[in-house]
């Protein structure tokens, strides 16, 4: 839970840095501009009530006159709107040959402005700028200090500005003697906007946004996955539907077809002073790619038709050099894009590798698609005819063996199975018959001296009335412990501890009670008889000491014998399968034992494995689910892992995690290769079209070509 709060946090982190640095390029952005025109450091400002009646008036006079004129649009200011934009920036004055009455127009940039009349004097190259929006085009309100009231003032004037001359500082547009004649307007090829605008840079990181929102929707709780999953699914089409869509007709740009005469003048300020040699045509500065340098002088002093923007730039100029011929020719190689769509889908591949399983989801997806089947079987041998594969359901009803599993070894390593030492998740199935109960020698022989010893140490009546009831009044009053058959013991200790090394303690003891030397000389005396009828007097704490060493000398072959039995248990016959739940359900239906069988002392563990032995060595079990893995082992035992039926949103968390890592991989694989391609392309395509235009020059040079007579050619 607590990575989905940091996963969550982080992505809720990241949607408020995006927000915030939209919202705060929004407030740097005119509200009248498009965001390829935005005039930037602008601030806002309240209208006044004094301001607000000169602007009205100046409207109405300006009006009168401007809709009369089809050269300019008429004013129309939008209503609620008492924000006035101020800025610092230069004013450009455009004139082309037009059949218009007023040919002069003022421009922030590509912005057109209206300008109140008889302000063209007070511009310079930085001026102080103060604007309001209207319906049509902004209008200046405030220029270099000088305000709209003073216009109002002097309302008998014309409101129109006329061309005048301007100051030697101003930056505007002085009418030439050679003019740029306007041929016609069109709108900008899509090869053409490709150059300026298709980066795809925004797209791509709202793609990668998707991808992390998709991976963070496969961890969240049921409540809140499918309003991510649906919020990431229609950001990724939305964005890639920007990425690949054509360009509409209200984005392209209006391109002005000009035929004129170019000239080396660089009169103006406002042109790019580090282009080598400022081209101007008519008295329109003009601003060329930086590539097109060393041919832009093969169309100088003569004929020429050029294409620009609004803002002077360059789109085709004479026959040859042409923005349109190059992408169509050269397709442009931006691989930007690509790089963060490659990063966008590395980080939530990580993420999954990190933080999902991937196995299951890819198997059972992967089952799906291929088509999954149904198999209910009752015997083994319908099992082994039938083609199981990862996916497919499987239900048994039929009597097996619970496993046993390796390495079990008591009381240290408890395996924490229901049924420890057998763990009913896996049951063996084939057709061999059933194991045997475990059985042991030593266990009894472990049983009879433990019995011996209980029944000497805890005696419950004297039936047998080997001592008077006299006698054993007093020793009971003494507090001492008789031991009435002392042969017996020493006879079933010999008997459980064969071995020179076993029972050490033990054997010791009984010496020193026997008074003997050595263990063999009392095991002689014991076999011979000479020990009947001997009766061995103890106090309580030396008799609480015997009984501590039988019982320590006994565990130990309790416990080995245990281990044995489990080990055979462990041995089951070979083929046959190995049936297993993933979730560790269990397949038999009996109830739990009442507590661990740790906890169980030596004797009560046999006696426990005995009873579960006796209950699941030959138990009816039930399994069902989806199979999840199978595999062979050594000794042809197939196994089979099967997994609870997994409800809908299980289903869709695994085709969705399983979908989500195809996606993910083939993303970035596919932008890592175009990035490379596209990086080694993107270096030679310079020299491609630098050698193009060689050969094309070369040509032209070759063969020469008269430029007043060739008809205009338009790029659709």
């Amino acid at each position: 839970m607590s990575t989905i709060v940091i996963l969550l946090s982080l992505l809720f982190a990241c949607l408020i840095v995006i927000g915030s640095y939209t919202g705060y390029r929004m407030r740097r952005h005119l509200p009248f501009t498009k965001p390829s025109f935005a005039v930037m450091h602008a601030r806002e400002r309240t209208l006044t009530h004094d301001e607000r009646a000169a602007l009205e008036r100046y409207l109405t006079l300006a009006n009168l006159q401007l809709s009369a004129s089809s050269a300019l649009p008429v004013l129309q200011r939008a209503r609620q709107d008492p924000r006035v934009y101020v800025l610092t920036h230069s004013i450009t004055r455009y004139s082309l040959t037009t059949s218009a009455a007023n040919k002069w127009r003022y421009f922030i940039d590509t912005q057109e402005i209206h300008l109140p009349a008889d302000w063209e004097k007070y511009i310079t190259e930085n001026n102080h700028i103060e604007l309001i929006s209207t319906r049509s085009i902004p209008l200046v309100v405030a220029l270099n200090g000088h305000s709209l009231s003073e216009c109002v003032e002097h309302s008998d004037q014309s409101i129109l500005p006329p061309p005048l001359i301007p100051e030697r500082n101003a930056s505007i547009r002085e009418e030439g003697n050679e003019r740029a004649e306007l041929v016609a307007v069109r709108k900008e090829t899509r090869e053409e906007y490709a150059v300026h605008h298709a980066s795809g840079i925004r797209e791509a990181l709202l793609i990668s946004l998707a991808f992390l929102l998709l991976f963070i929707s496969l961890m969240t709780p049921l409540t809140v996955m499918p309003w991510l999953a649906a919020a990431a699914v229609l950001l990724a089409a939305w964005s890639g539907w920007q990425l690949f869509r054509a360009p509409s007709e209200r984005e392209l740009q209006e391109v002005h077809c000009l035929n004129g005469t170019p000239q080396c003048l660089g009169l103006f300020g406002e042109s790019n002073q580090e282009q080598i040699g400022n081209i101007s045509l008519g008295n329109i500065d003009l601003i060329y790619p930086p590539h097109w340098q060393p041919y832009i002088a093969y169309d100088l002093a003569q004929k020429t038709q050029v294409d620009i923007y609004l803002n002077r730039q360059v789109v085709r100029q004479g026959e040859f050099l042409s923005l349109h011929e190059e992408v169509s020719r050269f397709p442009l190689q931006r691989f930007g894009k690509n790089l963060i769509l490659s990063a966008g889908a590395l980080l939530p591949l990580i993420l999954l590798l990190s933080f999902l399983p991937l196995e299951l989801p890819l198997n059972l997806s992967m089952s799906w698609l291929q088509g999954a089947q149904n198999i209910k079987v009752v015997q083994v041998d319908e099992l082994q005819n039938a083609h199981l594969k990862i996916g497919d359901k499987l239900d048994i009803q039929s009597t097996g063996m619970c496993d046993v599993p390796a390495g079990n070894r008591y009381p240290g390593n408890v395996k924490p199975y229901a049924f420890t030492p057998f763990d009913c998740s896996a049951i063996y199935w084939n057709k061999a018959g059933s194991l045997p109960l475990p059985e042991s020698d030593v266990i009894e022989k472990a049983s009879a001296l433990l019995s011996v010893v209980n029944a000497q140490l805890h005696p419950v009546t004297n039936d047998e009335g080997k001592v008077s009831t006299q006698l054993a009044s007093a020793i009971q009053k003494s507090g001492m412990v008789l031991l009435n058959n002392f042969s017996d013991i020493v006879l079933k200790t010999q008997e459980l501890c064969t071995r020179e090394e076993d029972c050490t303690r033990l054997k010791n003891a009984l010496v020193n009670l026997g008074n003997v030397k050595t263990w063999d000389a009392l095991v002689r005396r014991a076999k011979s008889g000479s020990l009947k009828g001997m009766n061995v007097l103890l106090r309580s704490v030396n008799a609480e000491s015997l009984e501590t060493l039988v019982v320590s000398a006994t565990e130990s072959f309790f416990y080995q014998e245990i281990n044995a039995a489990t080990d055979l248990l462990n041995s089951p016959p070979p083929s046959g399968f190995l049936i297993r739940s993933d979730e560790g359900r269990q397949l038999v239906n009996y109830p739990l034992p009442p507590k661990p069988f740790n906890e169980y002392h030596a004797t009560e563990q046999w006696q426990e494995l005995q009873r579960l032995s006796a209950m699941l060595l030959h138990t009816p079990f039930s399994a069902k689910g989806v199979i999840t893995q199978l595999s062979t082992d050594a000794n042809g035992t197939q196994h089979i892992n099967l997994r609870s039926d997994p409800d809908a949103i299980t289903l869709w968390r695994y085709f969705g995690t399983g979908l989500l890592m195809l996606v993910l991989s083939v993303v970035l694989v596919a932008n890592l290769a175009l990035m490379l391609v596209k990086m080694r392309k993107s270096q030679q395509r310079e020299r491609d079209i630098k050698q193009y235009y060689d050969t094309c020059f070369s040509t032209r040079l070759a063969t020469p070509i008269l430029m007043e007579g060739r008809a205009y050619r338009m790029n659709d």
